[in-house]
């Protein structure tokens, strides 16, 4: 029995089981790269598993060489995902000439973006033909067709990886797809456009997604063209941002990837026209398979749609190959498809929630039906409309259990609402998908086309109006802080519990998954690094930094700048706060109000609770400052103006010391740098500087303080201004690290060539926020050590 069990399973399940073993093979190449020393070690145990005659030694045989193969092809493929980021890099910074297909374009505030396949990029220095992809920003409004050939000049940027604890990594994001970095097009030069001989695939595709948007907005209202096109073509860019937001916050985002709903639509039609045209049995699969194909070139290639048409294909082909349907054989082989394409695919976070939203459906839906009384399982429920409406709730709950670990890890928020939203709001889409279906293809009957329109136009008010309702409700999403790994790991347990509990076959087992739980929390709770962590954001021509006491109370010091552009409260400060764990600022520092230091502390206010301000002593009146005094009035928080003297303890080893500003000396200083609050932190042994905006004057004042300057660790001041960081503030500082917050190539020029140098004589090793991103340190009262968070 124990030799012939593995053979019925794999029997019965082979796909699922080698497409298992292909994913272990293509995860095991992110921590160890295929070698030919590996290989060499697969062929010698291939070798000794074929000598072995047992079936189960080839299952195993079988297992291993898939594995192998996983192993050895993402390694590959990653090999040359380096190798196109190495050659980015080398275009850097440059002055470049490129020339390639337009793929795809879209507005910017200032123009275009357009994404192109090189044919050709060079600089002074070197070229290259290679098949990588960038994205090409140029100030036209109007230019070319997809499938032109665009060239033009610019400077060439490598993208950036993460900046920032709790960034989203863009570079990662941005290399799975091809694209390996951005070019800005030169304003003095223009783009010369050259449109492709001959009949070319990319127009053509182009030309039927243009014909299809052009229906929607001639048939009915930009909000109703908007959702269709999101929802058959997959371009989410014309849907109302409002819309876009109560969706996230009521879980129900996925409705917009195109998926599993839509290709069933499109699969419904082309069985449809297969029965009008009485194509034979077997041909007609094949002309439904060639359907599918198109649907995925005219969405996109989305990975939901490839993964909903690979199993829909598989599913109508099983008769014809005369195979029994098995849901996991048809998952597991569309998922092994995809990945035999691109396993890159297997870190996509679409890739992700695709397949863990269809495999949770189709497993906790049996248990469900296992588990739950006679009365409530869906089989026995006799009223068709109750019975629907319940399926419909409970895959739901099924496809949250699976999806709830990837849409709290990459979005940050657990959307409560959601069980209950999805039951009204997918039915109202899925009525509405069949619409624009009907649109397309009946809307040039006379006297429907204006009803398929109205009809599309009330349940999309109907779907606005339910989002905008479930989105009001307090709670509708609970945001999660500061998650890792080790939280997925529990719970994971904690739904393995709770299933077990309610099967007697399961209930004995029960113990082993609470003794697991128990264990992992009790190593984490013990491993937890104790201790004071400070970390120094990167926000750009700013300043801010995060301090995480030892008693579990924060300090925000500064929260970087606010303009049209860009908010660094909202875009770093408030995601790497999260990423913390941050769930109020005990404390928030405003050095000084000039707008670079205090401007994102206007989205912080609202996002994050605060307990108490420091500000200096200066009357200033930016619409910021003031904006920010009326937000503390409102907000009941705390307004001190600390003085140079004062020392504030945090707990028994940390205390604050205030150096500047002195509230007398101020009133005779019109730069309000010099007022910055400068302050000492001191955890143990360990000691750090915060200078804010400080220059020459107020160092000069600072000077008389001697002993109580000497610190660990500098935040340079004035982000490295040749006005700041005197020699003699320098030697009586003497640090060891020195930290600069710089925004890259900034008009200013800072950091200045002689405070580096002056830096460097003094032998203190320099981290600047715009080449190196920001820096965590961490502190355990006897020394301050760099932590390693990327």
């Amino acid at each position: 029995m124990r030799m012939k069990l593995p053979i019925s399973h794999f029997r019965r399940y082979p796909m699922g089981w080698l497409s298992i073993a292909f994913v272990s093979g293509i995860l095991n190449a992110f921590l160890l790269h295929y070698t030919l020393y590996a290989l060499i070690t697969s062929v010698f145990f291939f070798l000794f598993l074929l000598k072995s005659k047992t079936d189960n030694a080839f299952i195993l045989f079988l297992l291993l060489t898939m594995w192998n193969i996983g192993w050895a092809y993402h390694s590959f493929t990653l090999d040359i995902m380096d190798e196109k980021s190495g050659l980015a890099g080398h275009f850097n910074d440059y002055d470049v000439s490129f020339k390639g297909v337009l793929l795809s374009k879209g507005d910017t505030r200032s123009g275009q973006r357009l994404l192109l396949e090189n044919s050709l990029l060079s600089s002074e220095t070197m070229y290259t033909t290679r098949d990588i992809q960038y994205f090409v920003y140029s100030s036209n409004s109007t230019i070319g067709s997809i499938g032109d050939t665009i060239e033009g000049k610019g400077i060439f940027l490598a993208f950036f990886g993460k900046r920032n604890p709790g960034d989203f990594d863009f570079r990662l994001f941005n290399y799975r797809k091809g694209i390996f970095g951005k070019i800005y097009q030169d304003d003095e030069t223009e783009l010369f456009i050259t449109e492709p001989e001959g009949w070319s695939h990319l127009s053509s595709l182009a030309d039927v997604r243009n014909s299809v948007r052009s229906i929607f907005s001639r048939k009915t209202d930009s909000d109703v063209a908007g959702l269709l096109s999101a929802l058959i073509l997959g371009d989410k860019s014309s849907v109302d941002p409002e819309l876009k937001d109560a969706f996230i916050e009521t879980g129900v985002i996925h409705v917009l990837a195109v998926s599993g709903l839509h290709v069933g639509y499109v699969l419904i039609i082309l069985l449809f026209f297969s029965k009008i045209f009485r194509i034979p049995w077997g041909w007609d699969r094949l002309g439904i398979i060639l359907g599918l194909g198109g649907f995925i070139l005219l969405t996109g290639g989305k990975a939901s749609v490839v993964r909903a048409s690979i199993m829909a294909g598989l599913y109508i082909l099983a008769p014809v190959l005369n195979r029994p349907i098995n849901a996991w054989n048809i998952i597991s082989s569309a998922g092994f498809l995809i990945l035999l394409w691109n396993p890159v695919l297997i870190a996509d976070t679409g890739f992700l929630l695709s397949f863990a939203a269809v495999i949770s459906i189709v497993f906790f839906l049996g248990i469900f039906e296992n588990i739950l009384p006679e009365k409530l399982k869906v089989s026995h429920v006799h009223n068709g409309a109750v019975r629907f409406i319940w399926g419909l709730f409970l895959v739901s709950v099924s496809a949250q259990i699976g999806t709830l670990p990837f849409t709290a890890w990459y979005f940050g928020r657990i959307p409560i609402i959601s069980l209950i939203a999805n039951v009204i709001i997918v039915p109202l889409i899925g009525i509405l998908v069949a619409l624009g279906f009907a649109i397309l293809l009946l809307g040039c009957i006379p006297f429907l086309s204006s009803g398929w329109a109205e009809s599309a136009w009330i349940v999309t008010k109907g779907i606005q109006w339910c989002s905008g309702f479930f989105s009001s409700v307090p709670f509708a999403s609970i945001p999660i802080q500061g998650l890792h790994l080790v939280h997925l790991v529990q719970y994971g347990l904690i739904v393995m519990f709770l299933f077990m509990v309610f099967q007697k076959q399961y209930r004995g087992k029960t113990i082993l998954a609470g003794v697991l739980f128990i264990t992992i929390s009790v190593w984490t709770w013990s491993l937890k690094k104790k201790g004071l962590d400070i970390v120094f954001l990167d926000v750009g021509q700013g300043d801010s930094a995060i301090i995480q006491f030892e008693n579990g109370k924060t300090m925000l010091v500064d929260a970087g700048q606010r303009n049209w552009n860009r908010d660094y409260g909202e875009q770093v400060v408030i995601p790497s706060a999260r990423y913390l764990g941050v769930k109020r600022f005990n404390w928030v520092v405003m050095t000084h109000p000039h707008s670079d230091h205090i401007g994102g502390l206007v989205s912080v206010l609202e996002a994050v609770p605060v307990d108490t301000v420091w500000d200096t002593f200066s009357e200033y009146g930016s619409w910021t400052y003031n904006q920010l005094l009326e937000s503390f009035k409102q907000k009941g928080v705390v307004y001190r103006q600390p003085n140079r003297g004062e020392t504030i303890f945090i707990d028994e080893k940390t205390s604050l010391q205030i150096l500047a500003p002195d509230s007398t000396m101020v009133k005779n200083e019109h730069n309000v740098n010099n007022m910055s609050i400068v302050f000492r932190l001191i955890h143990g042994k360990v000691t750090v500087l915060f200078t804010g905006d400080l220059e020459k004057e107020g160092d000069h004042l600072l000077l008389s303080l001697q002993s109580y300057l000497d610190s660990d660790v500098l935040k340079v001041a004035h982000h490295g201004s040749i006005t700041s960081t005197t020699q003699p503030l320098l030697d009586m500082i003497t640090p060891e690290l020195a930290i600069i917050s710089v925004g890259r190539k900034n008009k200013f020029k800072h950091p200045s060539p002689i405070v580096i140098q002056r830096l460097m004589d003094a032998n203190v090793r320099i981290h600047r926020t715009d080449r190196d991103g920001a820096i965590w340190l961490h502190s355990d009262g006897k020394s301050i050590k760099e932590f390693a968070w990327r």
